[in-house]
């Protein structure tokens, strides 16, 4: 029997009991109450800064929903057969939504954990919560843009910021901090904390099932919230049309799925159902692909000495120069930058790096599967490095697998015009960003 089997047959249940709000001086503070009978109990914590008077009826159903994403994290360690709200009422279609938001979300964790299930098997959801009206939104303006220290949101904020942005974080990360002061001095910075439970912890050194939570979820989530909390009408996202693209060759396990245009889509339909609301939550950047991002930002020079796109260093605000999404990076710039430009940002030539061998297969489809890490696609890869190769630019790894990169790679002009139609962009900001891509052809 395997360990998800057994786990299963001991923890069988999974209980949503209830969350509480607390208004503190200057802050809400939400505690969850999650517990796995047998096993223990979690009590995961959110804190949102309070800086204007809002309907706190409001912030309780959005609450208990961002309790019900924050479920993920915990269930996971046993995957108990049956998750029971007791707090909240779930409808039909809103339970078939969080059924598939686990099974897409948990693609990955259920990929590399070996678990051979299906969506329906996965977990029963029971509501046993009293329905609640439909809410109602009003009065929001500017835009919420989330900031996670990367390129990507760079652009974002430069593109948008006549548009009355507050940024926003999650934990106040070395990288991102460095971000918003360059871009505002951190005047208009919005940053809540997450806390985990430290049982979760010692359960995971315990042995329990571990592995990646649909993240960009909980973003969602706490965004909507922020976004209320701020007075913003638009959270304005930074996922390119890129994180469509399934990591696991063939299937459709996806590192990306709460990135994803697809994830975008059911976000939207899942709260219009909790509220007639102005608040809308799109990606900026859903029509671009990686290549036509990393162009953009190559424009924001005061960025490139403080940007941090590597997961394993962007606490400590440094590159790690040893991963997938470290090399992902310096590869899709390299178009853009020169060599003096590129060794300013990483201090040192990745494409020179032997022991970065295997990941540079992933990134080019030389492997079947991508890095489980959020990278563009394989075709934006290998057209970059053809263009590396074209301009004779020194790389002991393209130049071993110069025949294969050839063959297959595209001229970056090709991408560089490219524009996808399936995007929820307001038209408004579909306007800044073709005319911004016009303004670099």
């Amino acid at each position: 029997m395997s360990q998800f089997q057994s786990l299963r047959e001991k923890y069988k249940e999974f209980h949503y009991h209830s969350y509480q709000i607390d208004r503190q001086p200057g802050e809400y503070r939400i505690t969850f109450h999650f517990e796995i009978p047998g096993l223990c109990e979690f009590h995961p914590k959110w804190v949102f800064p309070r800086i204007r008077e809002v309907d706190e009826e409001i912030l309780s159903v959005l609450a208990f929903h961002l309790g019900m994403v924050e479920t993920i994290s915990y269930w996971k360690c046993a995957c108990p057969p049956k998750l029971y709200v007791d707090c909240g009422f779930l409808s039909e279609n809103q339970i078939a939504w969080w059924k598939k938001l686990y099974f897409e979300g948990l693609g990955e964790f259920l990929y590399r954990n070996g678990i051979a299930t299906t969506k329906e098997e996965l977990v029963e959801i029971i509501s046993l919560g009293e329905e609640k009206e439909r809410l109602t939104i009003r009065g929001m303006e500017g835009c919420l843009v989330p900031v996670g220290g990367g390129k990507d949101s760079v652009v974002s904020l430069e593109l948008l910021k006549d548009y009355g942005i507050t940024t926003y974080n999650i934990n106040d990360i070395p990288s991102v901090k460095s971000v918003v002061e360059v871009f505002d001095g951190g005047r208009n910075s919005y940053s809540v904390k997450r806390i985990l439970d430290k049982e979760l912890l010692e359960r995971n050194k315990e042995g329990f099932l571990n592995g990646h939570t649909p993240f960009s979820a909980i973003v969602a989530f706490s965004g909507y919230i922020s976004a209320y909390l701020t007075g913003k009408q638009y959270i304005a996202l930074s996922n390119e049309t890129s994180a469509n693209e399934s990591t696991v060759w063939d299937s459709n396990v996806n590192h990306q799925y709460s990135k994803s245009f697809e994830f975008e889509l059911d976000f939207m339909s899942y709260m219009d159902g909790v509220a007639d609301s102005e608040i809308q939550y799109f990606s900026l950047l859903r029509p671009l692909c990686e290549l036509q991002i990393a162009k953009l930002f190559a424009g924001f020079t005061k960025y490139h000495s403080v940007f941090r796109s590597c997961n394993v260093g962007s606490k400590q605000g440094i590159w790690c120069n040893a991963c997938a999404k470290c090399l992902f990076v310096y590869i899709i710039l390299s178009p853009y930058l020169s060599e003096e430009q590129m060794l300013g940002i990483f201090g040192e030539n990745l494409l020179d790096k032997e022991e970065l061998e295997k990941e540079f297969c992933e990134l080019t489809g030389l492997s079947p599967n991508k890095p489980f890490e959020c990278v563009g696609t394989r075709r934006e890869v290998l057209d970059c490095l053809g263009e590396y190769l074209k301009r004779g630019r020194p790389g002991v790894l393209p130049r071993r697998y110069r025949e294969y990169i050839l063959k297959n790679s595209l001229p970056i002009q090709e991408l560089e015009q490219s524009w996808v139609l399936e995007n929820q962009v307001p038209q408004q900001f579909q306007a800044i960003l073709k005319e911004k891509l016009t303004c670099l052809s």
